[in-house]
């Protein structure tokens, strides 16, 4: 291998040896530290505890002895005292105890060789006759020089293990490291170092396992740095040769072109351009490069009414802000005004950062713009004449629809009214009510409720047929409509049944507006009889909603009433149902609609009233 390669394989063993042992230097310093701290919490809690067992010690002594050595010693027993101090010593840590009274030590048991500083003493005194008489101090010695050999012992032995595991563990960690990365980097460097833009076919590869990780990944990615450097180099050598032929086939172009061209020099203050440059400012071509200021005299042909902004674009490009602008120009050229697609751009910049040489670039569109124009006037004409044709098609188009719609609806008006005709279903109520008359004058005898009954009918009937035919169109809300029909009926009908409104804020309409009230006016009449009949005085909900062209006003019962109210109302029998059935055929046969009574399961009804609110456009 050449020189030029073995030295940088022996640089990165150099960094091989440094990065394995800065590695086991941090995994060593770091357990020790991990260890230092557990082993000093493992010491503290033993030490906590043996200074707990010691104080312990203390209270027993305080609790078993003081008081049976206070009696023996008034007893003078000193045979019970040398034992009671013989079991004194026997507590774990007590080094020795001895009685001190005031003519000097009295008794005294245990090791005195040793010094200790941990000393402990208890005041002796006799009780008789509620006096207390001092008879001396035990003093008690203890002893932690035991618990400071056992701690450093035990911190010597968690040490030491902490170590060798550690250790061990570490130099396992460094192996591995070393055969599963700094192994396969170094491969990778001795690629790098004879990887060039000349043998960019040559692949990186690394002995890997089967399984896939991150340095496999970096390899891949390093593959795929290669192929796409493999792959730029070789689309800007295509890209080069391009740009060759392109400024030849420019060079032809602008010539062909008539492109106007011209540099200006900030340093010399002057003009250099071609032939067209001055022929499209209708100037001569000698002149053009001894125009003094020239690039104050060119924003001055600028005109149009971006003239201000486009002069002050230069401005910032003349100061460096600016690198580029394209943009069209309308430009002053003796007494004619042409216009040009222009582009004006810095080529070169002095070390200040600021344009040193400008390029000018104009080709004449004025034929094309002033075509443009012509063609955008008679564009905006032909405009206006389709825009207020197509508006005329339209106004024509919603008429016929309209009067198509109202068509429809006539004809199928028509052919329910001829329906209703055919099947005689508007007469039914009528025909009850005669039937009704017809049986009362049949019967020889009848009771005054009867009679009364009959009157009613007959009062109703004909009323209804008066209010039925009163057919003039109004404006009018039938949300108050509503409110009023409901407020009186409660003063004069029913003062004790309420009702709970559900309306709209307002609703206008152009209707039959006596139709209405009194269809509604009967329909509360017939809902609060078949309350009454039930027995109940819950309040009555009434909903108004819009479907279209058709509003619906409901009347719900709060409550359930028995079964059957379907029946008495397909074939009523009292006044107010037969009115009001009398109403449904006013309401299908004029607004196209219809009065229901619906009984649901839990036996709650509800009497709707649906009308079409255009029944008075049809």
């Amino acid at each position: 291998m050449p020189d030029t390669v073995e030295e940088p394989l022996l640089t990165h063993k150099k960094k091989q040896h440094k990065l394995a042992a800065k590695l086991l230097a941090y995994v060593l310093f770091f357990s020790f530290f991990v260890t230092l701290v557990t082993s000093s919490y493992i010491i503290y809690s033993d030490y906590r505890q043996g200074t707990n067992t010691l104080n312990q010690s203390i209270s027993q002594i305080q609790a078993g002895y003081q008081e049976s050595i206070s009696y023996s010693l008034w007893n003078f027993d000193s045979q019970q005292i040398n034992t009671q101090l013989a079991g004194i010593i026997n507590f774990p840590g007590v080094l020795n105890v001895y009685i001190e009274t005031k003519e000097g030590l009295l008794h005294s048991m245990g090791d005195f060789e040793q010094d200790s500083e941990e000393k402990h003493a208890f005041d002796l005194f006799f009780t008789s006759a509620e006096r207390q008489y001092p008879l001396g101090v035990l003093n008690i010695t203890l002893d932690y020089q035991g618990l400071y050999e056992t701690l450093f012992y035990k911190a010597l032995n968690i040490l030491a293990s902490q170590f060798i595991k550690t250790f061990s563990v570490s130099l396992f960690i460094l192996f591995i490291f070393q055969r599963l990365v700094t192994h396969r980097l170094l491969l990778m460097s001795k690629w790098a170092n004879t990887f060039s833009l000349n043998n960019l076919d040559n692949e990186l590869k690394i002995n890997s396992s089967d399984k896939h990780d991150e340095i496999d990944a970096v390899v891949e990615a390093i593959n795929s740095m290669r192929n796409s450097l493999k792959d730029d180099i070789t689309k800007r050598e295509l890209t080069e040769r391009a740009l060759n032929q392109t400024q030849y086939k420019l060079s032809i172009a602008i010539n062909n072109a008539e492109l106007g061209f011209c540099e200006y020099s900030q340093k010399s203050d002057r003009f250099n351009g071609n032939n067209h440059f001055a022929n499209h400012l209708n100037i001569d071509h000698s002149l053009l490069n001894s125009i003094e200021h020239p690039v104050d005299w060119f924003k001055e042909l600028i005109c149009g009414e971006h003239c201000i902004e486009q002069r002050e674009r230069i401005n910032q490009l003349l100061h460096g802000h600016m690198e580029r602008i394209c943009t069209e120009l309308s430009l002053k050229c003796a007494d004619q005004i042409k216009h040009f697609d222009s582009t004006i751009q810095v080529s070169k910049w002095d070390e200040n950062g600021l344009p040193f040489e400008i390029v000018f670039c104009i080709l004449d569109k004025t034929e094309q713009v002033n075509a443009s124009q012509q063609a955008s006037e008679l564009n905006y004409a032909l405009e206006q004449k389709v825009a207020q044709r197509t508006e005329q098609l339209n106004n024509e188009q919603i008429q016929s629809h309209a009067q198509i719609k109202q068509l429809e609806h006539k004809l199928e008006s028509f052919e329910q009214y001829e329906s209703r005709q055919k099947s005689q279903e508007n007469l039914k109520p009528l025909h009850y009510a005669l039937q009704e008359l017809q049986l009362s004058l049949s019967e020889v005898k009848s009771t005054p409720k009867k009679q009364a009954q009959q009157l009613e009918l007959v009062q109703l009937v004909s009323d209804h047929l008066k209010q039925s035919n009163q057919l003039d169109c109004e404006t009018f809300d039938v949300v108050t409509l509503v409110q009023e029909l409901t407020d009186d009926f409660t003063k004069h009908q029913s003062p004790q049944q309420e009702f709970q409104l559900k309306l709209p804020f307002s609703l206008m309409l152009d209707s039959y507006k006596h139709i209405i009230s009194y269809c509604l006016e009967r329909s509360l009449l017939a809902f609060s009889e078949i309350y009454q009949q039930n027995a109940t005085v819950s309040p009555i909900n009434i909903s108004l909603q819009l479907d279209g062209d058709f509003a619906t006003i409901s009347l719900e019962s709060g409550t359930s009433l028995h079964q059957g109210i379907e029946q008495q109302w397909e074939k009523p029998k009292t006044n107010a149902l037969i009115i009001s059935k009398m109403c449904h055929a006013v309401i299908e046969e004029l607004l196209d609609g219809n009065i229901r009574l619906i009984q649901r399961d839990s036996g709650e009804i509800t009497l709707s009233l649906r009308f079409n609110i255009n029944s008075c456009d049809l």
